[in-house]
């Protein structure tokens, strides 16, 4: 079963800029491990899981602006 990990709030804007990936394609990871971070504005965030299993795929590069509940991986659990 494929979950989704989306983008959380971005404040005032709607959008959020993934600053860094902190977890890799293929890695296992547990609900609430730290998947990314991510800034809007003037406010840091940490991405976490929702749920356990593999992260299978990052859809969003570091660096890249997206607006709040944009699909921005897939957790295969």
């Amino acid at each position: 079963m494929e979950i989704e990990v989306k983008a959380p709030a971005g404040g005032p804007t709607g959008e959020i800029t993934i600053v860094e990936w902190k977890k890799k394609e293929g890695d296992n990871v547990q609900k609430g491990d730290v998947l990314a971070t991510g800034n809007a504005v003037k406010i840091s965030t940490e991405i976490k899981a929702p749920a356990s299993g593999t992260l299978k795929k990052i859809l969003v590069k570091g660096g890249s602006k997206v607006k709040s509940g944009t699909t921005i991986a897939l957790i295969e659990g």
